[in-house]
């Protein structure tokens, strides 16, 4: 399983959030902060990755999005927990 850091997991749950919520304006920002948006084939490939991400989430979920965005909710809870650990 790939799996990444605690804080980089962190800001892909958010991103992915942005996908489901239909918040571009949020997953940009994202990405400009962990330097996504530097080259353009890198930024295009996180955007469909997450994109696909939101949308199997939302199907796992019956594509009711408020359940969707607690299971996300959830997600960031304990990767922040996990990020605070490491600190």
């Amino acid at each position: 399983m790939l799996a990444g850091d605690a804080e980089n997991n962190l800001a892909a749950v958010a991103l992915v959030r942005a996908a489901v919520a239909d918040d571009p304006d949020a997953g940009l920002l994202v990405m400009s902060e962990h330097g996504a948006l530097d080259n353009r084939a890198t930024s295009h490939f996180i955007m469909s990755l997450a994109a696909v991400a939101g949308r199997a989430l939302l199907a796992a979920n019956g594509f009711n999005v408020e359940k969707t965005v607690q299971v996300l909710s959830r997600w960031s809870a304990e990767y922040a927990e996990d990020a605070e650990a490491l600190r």
